[in-house]
């Protein structure tokens, strides 16, 4: 089926057209492990592996997926000055720079496969391969090289190599207006030693003569490189100069995948070196982003802590589209988990013939796939199987099927699990029947003591027309 993908490039939506009409070559900007990563930053994670999951079993292509580990110099501005996150996570946790990285990695990976994404550092056994940058020095520092030998760089003494942004014609085609008028203004950063203000360092020089945990040997002499030449010289590595594909946050539109394209393209011979670029939207909490800097910010260990699965995460990143806002908070968790076990609860059957069914509702995986491969509408796809499922005959197996199919390829939801919801004791189960006879004799006092027992022994009663549901409070 055709894919429809929203190209900020062309800051429309496009025909996904890939350069082999087989196979999709993506990259995604991934973590920077200075600290553990919040459910924004896996907010990013699950969008790329949807993006893959659409790619591949509603566009019919192979993907060939690269997420970085950013496991060297972020620094906390976006600049090229200011204080090294991966050294100050080290002094902070009072461990060495690449104990930080590796500590991090760990828990991030844990993560990311909490939520059924098949993620690691191991090329060919994982859907997403996440190289990490501490290993591609080389191939960082060659990019650097070749970008000299173009005359596309010039030496700030005493701070480091920098990209003469000037000399590429193309600079700031990522833009929006609003984003070039503030360049215009000199907005991001002041000028100082640079020769424009958009230049930014690709390698970086000792000014202090202090011995950091992770430096390297090159032409220009012992320290580190930039942090934007990471993931053009890696994608490169493995993806090649022309890739389909780049995935990132919106945040990161207006320095760092702007610096990226320009580094990439005048290394990789001046034509365009990605085609589609697909960007996310924040995910908030509290009315504003979810930010480690502010302590606006959740982690996967306490939603696991307080009783969720990894597919009741899923299940509320599900409910908003990709390029949109998502506000976080308990509450919409728990409705996303409430969700989800109704969905469970209304397809699951004791007689398990329906699985040997081959056939499936053809209608049901049509509109899906439509669905998701309109720039990934998920949003929708929820709404109607929602309405689906709760209107269903009890026997049509097709439709049951279909929605296998789409839950086992697409959602991940684990709809058909038996654990996805706890049943209630039989005690409960009991006092529920009870409130419902004494409903229908309209003894209402009666219920309402039955509804308070059933209350404090944890459970509540949900009332429909012709039926009712037990849940945990």
């Amino acid at each position: 089926m055709q894919i429809i993908l929203y190209n900020t490039l062309g800051r429309e939506k496009q025909m996904f057209e890939p350069l082999d009409s087989d196979k999709v070559t993506m990259y995604s900007c991934g973590p920077t492990v200075y600290s553990i990563q919040h459910l924004g930053n896996l907010r990013a994670v699950f969008v790329v592996d949807l993006l893959r999951r659409v790619l591949t079993h509603v566009g019919g292509y192979s993907v060939d997926h690269i997420m970085n580990i950013t496991d060297v110099w972020h620094l906390t501005d976006d600049g090229d000055h200011g204080e090294d996150k991966m050294e100050k996570g080290a002094r902070k946790d009072g461990i060495t720079a690449w104990d930080v990285a590796k500590k991090y990695t760990d828990i991030f990976l844990e993560d990311a496969r909490y939520m059924d994404i098949s993620i690691g550092t191991e090329r060919g056994r994982y859907d997403i391969f996440m190289p990490r940058a501490t290993d591609h020095i080389q191939q960082q520092i060659d990019m650097i090289l070749d970008l000299e030998s173009k005359w596309y760089t010039y030496i700030v003494e005493g701070d480091g190599v920098y990209m003469d942004t000037s000399k590429f014609s193309d600079y700031g085609a990522l833009l929006s207006d609003k984003h070039l008028a503030g360049l215009e203004e000199g907005s991001r950063v002041d000028l100082k030693w640079k020769k424009n203000p958009t230049d930014f360092a690709l390698w970086k020089f000792n000014m202090t003569g202090a011995k950091r945990d992770m430096e390297w040997e090159s032409p220009w002499g012992v320290w580190f490189p930039g942090w934007h030449i990471e993931c053009s010289a890696m994608a490169t590595e493995y993806l090649g100069t022309e890739i389909d594909i780049h995935t990132g946050g919106m945040e990161h539109i207006p320095v760092h995948h702007t610096n990226e394209i320009a580094q990439a393209e005048c290394s990789c011979g001046g034509h365009p070196w990605v085609r589609y670029r697909v960007h996310y939207q924040w995910l908030m909490m509290n009315g504003k982003k979810i930010a480690k800097s502010d302590g606006n910010v959740a982690y996967m260990s306490e939603v696991r802590e307080r009783g969720y699965e990894g597919a009741d995460v899923r299940m509320f990143f599900l409910q908003a589209q990709y390029r949109s806002f998502q506000d976080f908070s308990r509450e919409s968790l728990e409705a996303a988990k409430k969700g989800r076990a109704k969905l469970s609860k209304r397809l699951r059957k004791g007689d398990k013939g329906w699985e040997r069914v081959i056939k499936v509702d053809k209608e049901l995986v049509e509109w899906a796939m439509e669905l998701l491969a309109d720039d990934l509408d998920t949003p929708k796809i929820l709404a109607r199987l929602f309405a689906v499922v709760e209107s269903m005959d009890e026997d049509d197996d097709e439709l049951r099927a279909a929605i296998k199919w789409l839950d086992d390829a697409i959602l991940w939801l684990d709809l058909f699990s038996p654990e996805v919801i706890e049943e209630a004791p039989e005690e409960v189960q009991m006092l529920a029947r009870q409130r419902r006879e004494a409903k229908s004799h309209k003894d209402w006092d009666m219920a309402d003591r039955l509804r308070d027992k059933i209350e404090s022994l944890g459970w509540k009663m949900v009332d429909g027309k012709d039926s009712y549901d037990v849940e945990k409070i």
